[in-house]
């Protein structure tokens, strides 16, 4: 007995380090992110863009993404989850590079899209293996281990971006970016392990590859992620677009600076990271949908007040609103998503759930850019907040709890 236990105390140590070690590469990936968010924006405007290519240089790193999602899944499935951990902070440290180095609007496009190709793959990867580690009774916690990692990231990184973009130059936050992804790689190949989940899934995804394109369509549609897919959507189109372009924008023509942007954007994190924290419980514990109706209500009040904010204070108490109900939706739309994964296409379908999600963050930018190009702020911010409101909606009166149903590992 002993010894087998000593074998189980082992591999559960390997295990907690794999997983802390795939956290940090998470967090390391979104403190650049976090750094290069406030600054992006007006870097390429400062370029001559207009606000609706400004817009558009947001949104392509969505469009990256987007596109690399589902084969990061498909792969992750035959290869193993460790080389896409690899491969996707690689490729976005590159991107990162390009983006510091180029001094053009079209040549950052091109940049922020190879970063988009790396952050999908990355991010993918990362969520799949929490996926496999965690059980329908935890799995809200295991998931929000990854937003938590982001979310750290993304409150310490714009602070770090803010600073050196003042004291070096807007384009220093990007090298920041792909020097702490290069740190990342190395934590990944030296620390990470793959599941032992992975082991058991190898026949099941042998058989999964015989099926039609046709008849995993349909799993697909039967399995109930439409409605959930929806709401990801609206959540990403309301982050990329409303807070990562609007807000930006808005706060500098109502006369702040960019370090008060990147204050604005940490307090929104920092909000959201303790708010997510609680969620990844209550999901858990209460129900996948419990925390949908109060995180949508907080998101549309901050809508509305951001519209009236015309002092710092008042925007930092409008940060702190968007990270309370950006974190409450956060743990539903996952951990839902994950729940509902059908046997034998649980890495497509983590892929999937990125999919939906980058394409509102790649929709987002351009279409409340160019509202704001044509009508102004306000019209923005209630398109963001109507979308939001409509496809939640959908979730709730659509999708059936997957609390306490029966286990689907």
């Amino acid at each position: 007995m002993k010894p087998n236990q000593n074998i189980k105390s082992i591999k559960n140590k390997k295990t907690l380090i794999s997983t802390f070690s795939v956290c940090c590469s998470v967090f390391l990936f979104t403190i650049g992110q976090g750094a290069t968010n406030p600054i992006l924006p007006i870097l390429v405007q400062d370029l001559g863009a207009t606000t609706s290519m400004t817009g558009f240089v947001v949104g392509i790193f969505g469009a990256g993404r987007f596109l690399t999602n589902l084969p990061a899944g498909l792969v992750a499935q035959k290869i193993g989850i460790k080389p896409i951990l690899v491969i996707g902070p690689a490729i976005a440290s590159l991107g990162y590079y390009l983006t510091g180095y180029f001094d053009s609007t079209p040549l950052i496009l091109l940049s922020r899209l190879i970063t988009g190709l790396g952050g999908g793959i990355h991010f993918v990867g990362a969520g799949i293996y929490l996926r496999e580690i965690s059980t329908l009774e935890n799995r809200g916690r295991i998931l929000s281990l990854q937003t938590i990692s982001i979310l750290t990231g993304q409150t310490i990184g714009p602070i770090i971006g803010g600073y050196i973009g003042e004291k070096y130059g807007l384009n220093s936050a990007f090298i920041f970016a792909s020097i702490a992804l290069i740190i990342g790689i190395v934590l990944i190949l030296t620390t990470v392990i793959e599941p032992s989940v992975k082991k058991k899934n190898q026949t099941k995804n042998t058989n999964t590859q015989k099926e039609s394109l046709s008849n995993v369509i349909l799993i697909f549609l039967k399995s109930g992620l439409i409605p959930i897919g929806l709401m990801t959507i609206s959540t990403f189109f309301h982050r990329s677009g409303g807070r990562f372009t609007v807000a930006p924008l808005f706060i500098k023509y109502k006369g702040f600076t960019p370090s008060n942007i990147g204050t604005f954007f940490s307090i929104t994190s920092l909000s959201q990271l303790t708010s997510s924290s609680i969620s990844g419980y209550l999901v858990d514990k209460l129900g996948r949908k419990t925390p949908i109706i109060p995180g949508v209500l907080i998101i549309l009040i901050s809508l509305f007040l951001f519209d009236k904010s015309d002092s710092n204070q008042m925007l930092l108490y409008v940060a702190i609103l968007f990270g309370l109900g950006e974190g409450l939706l956060n743990a539903s739309t996952n951990t839902l998503f994950a729940d509902k994964a059908p046997k034998g296409y649980e890495g497509v379908t983590m892929g999937l759930l990125r999919t939906f999600g980058d394409l509102g963050f790649m929709i987002g930018p351009p279409i409340l850019g160019f509202i704001i190009q044509k009508w102004n702020y306000r019209s923005a911010l209630i398109t963001d907040g109507v979308i939001l409101l409509v496809f939640s909606t959908l979730v709730i009166l659509f999708t059936t709890e997957t609390k306490g149903l029966k286990k689907n590992n």
